[in-house]
């Protein structure tokens, strides 16, 4: 078997790297999975940037062009070139299907450091007691960025577990699962108890509310979606509940106010339980049937409150 010849194995090299550099470059403005129910995921999508910003810090070092430059120079000038090209990958980001992201020039950087402090040729310190130092301050920054992934997985186990129970914010971190303009935190109805709810701090917008973002999406062995609000006022509040699947995101009809579930429902005061059919859902959009195995999100938002409100959601689950 013959060898393969140096010069030729270092441009098979190079052509493999710039072509993992490319890729990573693109996907740096590719929208990607953000509409994904899998929280996870997502997260784990945004730790691309560390490793995209070490494998370029990678092939900056294999050009060799700093070697004659003193070691903390190069540091600084790989440093200096993350940080300017992490906050321009933002800028560029603006009016693609991607949103900027401060928290990303974070793991830019982390990136960066995560190759200098482990690179042969980057870290050629005789004091032992220095290195480890250093790599361990890198390595508990790059722990740091992996804190919302691990969330994100408790979280996700603890939702399986709990299903057909899509939320009763009785665990940690089920906050997390719920977006929104309203103002959100979960606490105790009266000081004794130890029942958890939702308190949804509404204002004045044209539409305030919470949505439910992550949540498990298959739904279609239940028949109906049951939900317990309190309402602590002496005047009812009109809320709409807004239910969509996956295609609701994409397509001719995206984001169409007939190609989802909307239900306006009165909240009296004190404890209001309620009941929506599934069925009723899967019949909402007007030209087709909602896709019960992949639902996105279930929402709740009030439209132009004359005064700010505040309701209570207790739980939300699926009932056969």
């Amino acid at each position: 078997m013959k060898a393969i010849p140096e010069k030729k194995s270092a441009s098979i090299f190079w052509i493999a790297w710039l072509l993992l550099f490319c890729i990573g470059s693109f996907f740096l403005f590719y929208g990607g999975i953000q509409h994904l129910a899998i929280r996870s995921v997502n997260e784990l999508w945004n730790l691309g940037h560390i490793g995209y910003f070490a494998l370029t810090i990678y092939l900056l070092v294999k050009t060799g062009f700093l070697k004659k430059v003193a070691l903390p120079y190069q540091w600084l000038i790989f440093l200096l070139f993350s940080l300017i090209w992490g906050v321009l990958i933002e800028v560029l980001q603006y009016d693609t299907s991607r949103a900027p992201d401060l928290n990303d020039v974070f793991r830019d950087i982390t990136g960066c450091l995560l190759m200098l402090s482990f690179h042969p040729a980057l870290l050629k310190l005789s004091s032992f007691a220095l290195r480890f130092f250093i790599r361990s301050a890198v390595l508990i920054a790059l722990g740091i960025q992996l804190i919302p992934l691990a969330v994100a997985l408790i979280d996700e186990t603890t939702a399986y577990l709990q299903f057909p129970v899509l939320s009763d914010f009785e665990t940690p971190f089920e906050l997390d699962r719920w977006d929104g303009g309203a103002a959100k935190e979960v606490v105790q109805l009266d000081s004794g108890s130890k029942q958890s709810l939702l308190k949804i701090s509404l204002n004045t917008n044209t539409y305030s509310g919470v949505g439910m973002k992550y949540l498990p999406s298959d739904w279609s062995a239940y028949k109906s979606v049951n939900m317990r609000f309190f309402n602590p006022t002496d005047q009812s509040l009109s809320l709409v509940i807004r239910i969509h699947d996956a295609r609701h995101l994409a397509g001719p009809l995206a984001y169409a106010h007939s190609d989802r579930f909307n239900k306006r429902i009165n909240l009296k005061k004190g404890w209001n339980d309620i009941s929506i059919s599934l069925s009723v859902v899967e019949m909402a959009p007007y030209k087709r049937k909602m896709d019960m195995s992949q639902i996105r999100d279930i929402s709740f938002f009030t439209t132009r409150l004359p005064e700010p409100a505040v309701i209570y959601l207790d739980k939300i689950y699926l009932g056969r």
